[in-house]
């Protein structure tokens, strides 16, 4: 690394930066403009200076105030952002393409908002039209979309942060970085495995990839699609009314916490009904699996081409140089309150965990329609305990790029997450929800810890646990029918120490992944764990005595007990009425392989569906578990050949 400065265009600003940046450098003779913004390496604080005046957010890794962003990214650099100028960048072990790489994210947009711009998760591309703006999660597709776009002539406005301005009235959409951040994977399949660069961070397969053809120029935004994943089968587009158009893209901004630290989110605001009110929004909503991604950019085309008023289809654009060579471009007491570092919060989450399909979704039935206390049923798409573990949310939470780091990176920043996340699910709820003390029930999956591993679930902000534990048999064929997975592979993920939810090598998922293990450690990294108070509880028990088991459960987590209300949530709960629910409305957690969600609820199928030798692989795996909790003499018993213990 070295101080000599290199200029560089992006968003409208002449940027003179010490920190090499794979892209957009300004050829010579056009860098002896006066910079807008400098980027230099120095010593950076530790902590801002508390406001006096105005906003101030702290965060695990940021805290921001009116015109001062900092943030520490471990490993990496820290970063301080000051006026919508000045960028002074501190390594911290990272090399230059990992700190160009975090630069280009998070104290960009934060830079762009001391400036005033609106800044929205999107990637952009042209037409004559205008700017087409493509808003959606992380992991929603958002670059692999304008990837097929820009392959079917339309220049590059921006990937992953579009950036918006009012001229006048009109919303207009500056012209970002002329490249893409593509996974190996998208590459491969779009056949454009030879114009990847570099790879945009150390060992992750993903690349910057150079665009043949970029916008150099302000353009007015023409449309905005919302990209939205779902378990349907087709790809639908619709026109959102200006209400729902406004909510999108106030919901899209990208980071919208630094956003509202210095105090910027009447600027993004603006922007939004601007775009709301004069401009095309529609929602694309589309199967999350597979990824239809020409059909989907086909689609999409047919729609800008008969829907916008255009003269010709494509944009001008600036035809860019060819990249360089290198191209860098048991049963527990109940849960009573206890101190908890988090903020002003008092604990507040109970989490729900279990190995996958092992009865969450019921408990959370049972206790949505407990805490509903309606003589209806609660709709299953509304239930108490939603997983949170979305990129966006852990992104917005810490001010990382979380489509930019490795798993591992990821895992060690989950217990900061989490306990980010307690603080602000305390903070949402109302003063009397507070003073009653009532939990707040998240979903999980994670293994507690991984073997040799921290624990990735803080104390502070944690009340305490329900586990929920199901004979494995019972749940390799649940399993399998729920990933649409022959028996033998699922049941050789349960056996697997490396086995991951969510978790590809080759791009992401809009979730998070989450580490398993096998099934016997991560009933054990939870049942054995003893720093969080720990209820568990057996899905063959639920079967058998419902009301008795869920009533434990009320009990433990300090809900106030009433047994007619419980009972009348149990039947509402009733495994006929989920299913006739799901046959109606659908269910949005249902996996879009499966055929449907609600199967059988019952134990003990695994008879009739399981071979001797499928019973012996996962006896021989997970015996020691399964005696403990009752379910080993019953696989022994009812194999026919016989099941044998390993001598």
């Amino acid at each position: 690394m070295t101080d000599t400065a290199q200029s560089y265009g992006a968003y409208g600003l002449r940027l003179r930066s010490a920190v090499a940046l794979p892209f957009n450098r300004l050829p010579d003779g056009e860098d002896t403009a006066a910079a807008d913004v400098t980027v230099r390496f120095g010593a950076v604080p530790r902590a801002l200076p508390a406001a006096t005046t105005g906003p101030f957010i702290r965060r695990a890794f940021w805290e921001a105030q009116r015109d001062a962003f900092l943030m520490h990214y471990e490993g990496v650099a820290r970063y301080l952002v000051t006026n919508g100028r000045d960028v002074l960048v501190e390594p911290w072990g990272g090399s230059e393409d990992d700190i160009a790489a975090i630069l280009a994210n998070t104290p960009l947009t934060a830079l762009l908002q001391q400036r005033g711009v609106a800044t929205l998760h999107a990637a952009a591309v042209q037409t004559e039209a205008g700017a087409v703006l493509l808003l959606g999660r992380s992991g929603d597709g958002k670059s692999s979309l304008a990837a097929a776009l820009v392959e079917r002539g339309y220049p590059l406005v921006a990937d992953d942060v579009a950036a918006v301005v009012l001229n006048g009235k009109a919303p207009t959409a500056l012209p970002g970085f002329a490249t893409l951040r593509l996974w190996k994977q998208t590459l491969d399949k779009m056949r454009m495995a030879h114009r990847a660069g570099a790879r945009v961070r150390g060992t992750l397969e993903k690349f910057w990839v150079p665009t043949p053809r970029s916008c150099s120029e302000p353009l007015p935004v023409s449309a905005v699609f919302v990209l939205t994943p779902q378990s349907r089968p087709d790809i639908h587009i619709e026109s959102m009314p200006p209400g729902d158009a406004f909510a999108a893209l106030a919901e899209h901004a990208h980071r919208p916490r630094v956003m509202d630290a210095m105090g910027q989110r009447p600027a993004h605001f603006r922007a939004a009904a601007a775009i709301a009110r004069d401009v095309p929004v529609m929602r694309v909503t589309r199967p999350a699996y597979p990824f239809l991604l020409e059909e989907l950019a086909a689609r999409m085309e047919a729609r800008m081409t008969a829907q916008l008023p255009m003269h010709g289809r494509k944009g001008g654009g600036k035809q860019s140089s060819p990249p360089a060579p290198d191209g860098r471009p048991a049963t527990a007491a109940p849960i009573r309150p206890r101190s908890a570092a988090v903020g002003a919060s008092a604990p507040v989450v109970v989490w729900l965990s279990s190995w996958p399909k092992s009865g969450s979704t019921w408990l959370r039935a049972v206790l949505t329609n407990y805490l509903a206390d309606s003589d209806e049923p609660a709709s299953i798409n509304a239930l108490v305990g939603t997983r949170v573990r979305g990129r966006t949310e852990f992104d917005e939470c810490l001010g990382i790029a979380s489509a930019d780091m490795s798993d591992d990176e990821v895992a060690r920043r989950m217990p900061a997450f989490r306990e980010v996340l307690a603080g602000r699910l305390f903070a949402a709820r109302s003063t009397a929800e507070q003073s009653r003390r009532e939990p707040v029930f998240v979903k999980t999956h994670d293994a507690y810890r991984l073997p040799n591993a921290a624990p990735r679930f803080p104390r502070a902000g944690a009340a305490g646990v329900v586990y929920l534990v199901r004979n494995p048999l019972d749940v390799a064929v649940s399993y399998a029918y729920h990933l649409d997975w022959p028996l033998a592979r699922t049941i050789a993920h349960m056996n697997d120490p490396d086995a991951w939810e969510s978790r590809l090598t080759d791009g992401i998922f809009p979730q998070l992944p989450e580490p398993l293990g096998t099934w016997s450690n991560h009933v054990a990294s939870w049942t054995e764990q003893t720093a969080l108070p720990v209820h568990v509880a057996r899905y063959e028990d639920l079967l058998a005595d419902p009301h008795g088991q869920f009533g434990a459960i009320v009990r433990f987590t300090g809900l106030e007990w009433d047994g007619a209300r419980l009972a009348r949530a149990i039947e509402h709960s009733a495994f006929h009425r989920l299913r006739a629910q799901e046959a109606a409305d659908g269910f949005n957690e249902k996996q879009p392989t499966a055929p449907s969600f609600f199967r059988a609820g019952v134990a003990g199928q695994w008879r009739s569906v399981l071979q001797a030798a499928q019973v012996q692989a996962v006896v021989d795996a997970h015996g020691e578990a399964m005696e403990r909790f009752g379910y080993l003499r019953e696989a022994l018993e009812g194999t026919n050949p016989g099941v044998r213990l390993k001598s």
